[in-house]
C-alpha cells in the first residue's frame, strides 16, 4: 500500500481492490487520463474484488485487520452484457424487450443516445421491472415499510407517463405481459400471478391518477396567490407532497416546465421535518419489539423462534402445553419480570397458542407457572398472539404474582374460541374450492380473515354474484360436510406439493418443507374418494369436515376493481342467523298478519294492492290535469306568432305535469312552461315546445333553467321537452316572469 495513496474515506475496515471493466467498444476514444469510467460509453464495469487488511483509524494510521479477506461481487447482468456484447445492462436480453414495449406503451421509440427521453424510457422499464417482481413476491402498495417502497417505485413510472409522455389513461399494467414472457423461465410463479400482478398494479395506478388529478386541481387553484411571487411556498409544496402524493420533484419538473416557478425547498423541508418530528412524538412503536427493540434483545440472548405445539393430536387436542419464558417485554422495552397489572408481551420457547398468520387470528387463553403445593404464583390473560420473524408473542396482562425471564408455564389456548376459528379456517378452503366450481378457474385467492365468530375470503372475479350462484356454493359446501371426511395433513417437500396440486397461494413465501391440508371425501362408487381441496396451510383445522356443522354465507360485496368479497359462518355462527332469521319472519308475519309460509303470497297480493292504488291516483291526476288544462287553455297569450302559456298549476304533481302538457299542446298551446306543487314548498317543473315552435327559437330546455335559476334546484332537457325540480315554491310568480322575459327575447317572428 503506498504512502502516499489516497486516505479518504470512512475509519473501519479497507485495503486495495481490483476492478474489471468490458471494453465494448474499443472505437471510441478513451476517456481522460485513460482511466475507464463507469459511466463512458466505452467501458462497462462488471466485476469488482476488495482485500480489506488494514483498520483505519485516521489519516495516515492504517492498522493490520486481525481477519483479512477478499469481498468480491460480479454483477450477474452486467456479466450478461459482457456475454452479449453489450455495454449496458439494459440492452440485454433481459430487459431489452421490456424497455421497447415500454417505450412503445409511452408512445416513443427507444434510441440509444437521445437522451433524456431514452434514459426516461429506461426508468419506467426498470422500475415496472422492479415492480412486479416485489408484487409476485407478496409485496402489495401500502403506506408503511416494503409496501411503501413499492408505491414509491410505481409511481414514479407512472408520474413518467404523465409528466414527460402527457399520458391520459392507465398504461403500466398493460406492461406486465413484457416482464412475465422475458422473466418466466428463470421465475415460473409469474406467469401463475399474471393477472392478480396487473390487476395489483393497475389498482395503484387507477388510485395514483384520481389522486395526481386532485393534486393539480389543488395546485392551479393556488397558483394566483402566489404566482407574482415566482416561487411556490414550501407550504403548498408539502400539502401537495402530503396530502396528495406529489414528490418534490414532480412538483419542480412541472413549477419550472409549465410555469415558470421556483420551489421553496427550504420551506418545504423544513415542514417536513416538522411532520417527522411531530410523527417521532406520537409514534407508538418506540422500541419497535419486532426489529432492533425488546425482540432483538431476545434474540440477542440466544433466543431461538418459538416452537408452535398447538395442531390437533398434541395434548388437550393441541390446546395446552408448557413453555420456558424466554423474554418479557413491558412498557416497549425488554424486561427480566411483569407483576400484577402490567400489559405484558411474553416470548415462550414452545407454545400451543397459534401466533396470527395466513389470515387467522391468534390464539387467547392463558399462562400459569404453577407455585408451592400446586398453587398459581403468576397468571398471565392472554388476548392475542402475534408473530413476527418466528416468534410468538403472547400480549395480555398479567393477573396475578410476577413472572420472570426463566419461569415454565403451563400455556392453555381458549378451546372454544379456537374450535370456532378451526371451523372457520377448514370452511374457507371449502369455499375456495366451491367458488372455482361455481364460477370458474380464474378465481383466485386475495386475502382473507378466519376469526372465531365470521370468515371472509376475497378473490378475484369480474361482477357481482347472482343469488343463485351464492345459493350453489352454500349448497356445495353443506353437501360436503355432511359427508364428514376426515381433514388430513401432512409435512412435504414444497416442491412435491405442488406437483400433487396443492394449492399455493399466489404471492406466499414458503420454506423447502410445507404443511398440506387435505380434504378428501369418502369413496362411493369408486376405489378412490373426491378430493375437494389440497392447500399449503400452516393454519389450525377441525379433524373433520362434519365439525363444521353447517356453512352460511351472510355477505358478498366489492372491495377493488375485480376483486369481490364473501362473508360467512359456520358452526353456532349459522345457527345463530338461522335464528335470527327465523325471528325476523315471525316479526314480519306479525305486522302482516300471515304466517311464514304464506308470507309470500301475502306481500304479492299487497303489491298488487299497491299497484292498483296507484294507477288509481294516477289516472285521477290525469283526469284532474285534463280539468286544469281546459281551464288553462284560456290563459295562453300569443307571443310573436306563438301561442304560449306560462302558468302556476297548483294541485298537480310531477306525473300529472305531462298529462297536463299533452292536453294543452292539442288544444294549440306551443311552447308552455308549468310550475306544479309537491308536498312541502317543492315545485315540479315542466316545459315542452312544438317542433314549430322550436323554429321559432323555443328551447324548453333554456325556458326551465330561467324558471329554476329563480326558484333553485335542477333540471333540464332538450328543445321539446325538459323537467325538473324546484326547491322554494315562494317564488313561483317571479320564477313565471323569468320564463315570459326569456321568451319574449327568444322567439322570432
Amino acid at each position: 500500500w503506498p504512502a502516499n495513496a489516497p486516505q479518504d474515506g470512512p475509519n473501519g475496515p479497507c485495503g486495495p481492490c481490483t476492478e474489471m471493466y468490458y471494453d465494448g467498444t474499443p472505437e471510441l476514444p478513451l476517456p481522460r487520463q485513460g482511466v475507464p469510467e463507469l459511466d463512458s460509453n466505452r467501458f462497462l464495469e462488471f466485476w469488482n474484488l476488495v482485500f480489506p487488511q488494514f483498520d483505519r483509524q485516521g489519516v495516515n494510521d492504517l492498522r493490520s485487520l486481525g481477519r483479512q479477506n477478499v469481498d468480491t461481487g460480479a454483477g450477474l447482468e452486467r456479466m450478461l452484457a459482457v456475454v452479449e456484447g453489450h455495454v449496458a445492462p439494459f440492452h440485454t436480453g433481459a430487459m431489452m424487450p421490456i424497455v421497447q414495449a415500454s417505450a412503445k406503451a409511452l408512445g416513443t421509440t427507444y434510441v440509444t443516445g437521445k437522451e433524456p427521453q431514452a434514459h426516461l424510457v429506461r426508468r419506467v422499464a426498470d422500475h415496472l421491472r422492479t415492480a412486479v417482481m416485489a408484487v409476485a413476491d407478496g409485496v402489495k402498495p401500502s403506506n408503511e415499510h416494503r409496501g411503501y417502497v413499492l408505491r414509491r417505485i410505481l409511481r414514479r413510472a407512472i408520474r413518467d407517463g404523465i409528466g414527460a409522455f402527457r399520458l391520459e389513461g392507465t398504461f403500466l399494467h398493460a406492461l406486465v405481459p413484457s416482464v412475465v414472457t422475458t422473466m418466466r423461465d428463470a421465475y415460473p410463479t409469474l406467469a401463475e400471478g399474471e393477472v392478480s400482478i396487473a390487476a395489483t398494479i393497475r389498482a395503484e395506478e387507477e388510485q395514483f391518477r384520481a389522486t395526481y388529478a386532485k393534486g393539480i386541481r389543488f395546485f392551479e387553484d393556488a397558483l394566483p396567490a402566489f404566482k407574482s411571487s415566482g416561487r411556490v411556498p414550501g407550504d403548498v409544496a408539502f400539502k401537495l407532497h402530503d396530502t396528495y402524493g406529489f414528490p418534490i420533484d414532480l412538483l419542480t419538473q412541472i413549477a419550472e416546465e409549465e410555469h415558470r416557478l421556483s420551489v421553496d425547498r427550504a420551506g418545504f423541508e423544513k415542514e417536513l421535518e416538522g411532520q417527522r418530528e411531530r410523527a417521532r412524538a406520537g409514534s407508538k412503536m418506540a422500541g419497535d419489539v419486532f426489529a432492533t427493540g425488546p425482540l432483538g434483545e431476545v434474540k440477542a440472548r440466544g433466543g431461538r423462534p418459538t416452537e408452535f405445539v398447538g395442531y390437533p393430536g398434541g395434548v388437550g387436542g393441541g390446546c395446552v402445553g408448557t413453555g420456558r419464558v424466554v423474554g418479557l417485554i413491558h412498557g416497549g422495552k425488554a424486561s427480566e419480570e411483569a407483576t400484577a397489572g402490567d400489559e405484558v408481551s411474553v416470548v415462550l420457547d414452545r407454545t400451543p397458542f397459534y401466533a396470527e398468520g395466513g389470515g387467522q387470528v391468534g390464539d387467547a387463553g392463558t399462562l400459569v407457572m404453577q407455585g408451592l403445593a400446586g398453587r398459581e404464583a403468576a397468571r398471565v390473560r392472554v388476548r392475542e398472539t402475534k408473530g413476527s420473524e418466528g416468534f410468538s408473542l403472547h400480549v395480555g396482562v398479567v393477573e396475578a404474582g410476577t413472572l420472570r425471564v426463566g419461569d415454565e408455564v403451563t400455556a392453555t389456548v381458549d378451546r372454544a374460541r379456537r374450535d370456532a376459528t378451526r371451523r372457520n379456517h377448514t370452511a374457507t378452503h371449502l369455499l375456495h374450492e366451491a367458488l372455482k366450481r361455481v364460477l370458474g378457474a380464474h378465481v383466485e385467492q386475495q386475502g382473507s380473515l378466519v376469526a372465531p365468530d365470521r370468515l371472509r375470503f376475497d378473490f378475484r372475479h369480474g361482477k357481482p354474484m347472482t343469488a343463485e350462484e351464492l345459493q350453489r356454493i352454500e349448497d356445495l359446501i353443506n353437501a360436503w360436510v355432511v359427508q364428514n371426511a376426515a381433514v388430513e395433513t401432512q409435512v412435504m417437500d414444497t416442491s412435491a406439493a405442488k406437483a400433487s396440486g396443492a394449492v399455493a397461494l399466489f404471492g406466499e413465501n414458503y420454506g423447502d418443507r410445507v404443511r398440506v391440508v387435505d380434504v378428501t371425501l369418502p369413496g362411493q362408487d369408486a376405489p378412490t374418494g373426491e378430493r375437494v381441496s389440497r392447500e399449503l396451510c400452516g393454519g389450525t383445522h377441525v379433524s373433520r369436515i362434519g365439525d363444521i356443522g353447517s356453512f352460511r354465507i351472510t355477505g358478498e360485496s366489492s372491495v377493488a376493481s375485480g376483486v369481490r368479497r364473501v362473508e360467512a359462518v359456520t358452526g353456532l355462527g349459522a345457527t345463530a342467523a338461522a335464528s335470527a332469521d327465523r325471528e325476523r319472519l315471525r316479526d314480519l308475519g306479525g305486522l302482516l298478519k300471515a304466517p311464514p309460509d304464506q308470507l309470500l303470497a301475502r306481500v304479492t297480493a299487497l303489491q298488487d294492492e299497491l299497484k292498483e292504488v296507484r294507477k288509481q291516483q294516477e289516472k285521477a291526476a290525469a283526469e284532474a290535469g285534463a280539468k286544469m288544462a281546459e281551464r288553462l287553455v284560456e290563459q295562453a297569450v300569443v307571443v310573436k306568432g306563438v301561442r304560449t302559456l306560462v302558468a302556476d298549476v297548483r294541485g298537480i304533481e310531477a306525473k300529472g305535469l305531462r298529462g297536463v302538457w299533452d292536453t294543452v299542446a292539442k288544444a294549440g298551446v306551443e311552447v308552455a312552461l308549468l310550475v306544479g306543487e309537491a308536498p312541502g314548498n317543492g315545485a315540479p317543473l315542466l316545459a315542452g315546445a312544438s317542433s314549430a315552435a322550436i323554429k321559432k327559437g323555443a328551447h324548453a330546455g333554456n325556458l326551465l333553467k330561467a324558471a329554476v335559476a329563480v326558484l333553485g334546484g335542477n333540471g333540464g332537457g332538450g328543445p321539446p321537452m325538459a323537467q325538473g325540480q324546484g326547491l322554494d315554491r315562494s317564488k313561483v310568480l317571479a320564477a313565471l316572469e323569468a320564463a315570459r322575459v326569456l321568451l319574449g327575447t327568444s322567439l322570432k317572428e
